[in-house]
């Protein structure tokens, strides 16, 4: 794992505990974004990541 992939999925998992708080602290519509962010940017790491590995 390189160093971008490893900062992609520090962010990611940042902004997965972000939304559990915004969560607890009632705020629908930040919770659901902050989420949603985190699972984009944490797919598109690990493709990003296992590219070479999608065509064979």
């Amino acid at each position: 794992m390189n160093k971008t992939t490893l900062y992609a999925t520090i962010i990611a998992i940042i902004l997965m505990f972000v939304s559990l708080v915004s969560w607890i602290v009632d705020q629908m519509t930040f919770a659901i974004l902050s989420a949603n962010l985190g699972v984009l940017i944490l797919a598109v790491a690990t493709l990003w990541d296992n590219r070479n590995h999608l065509t064979k």
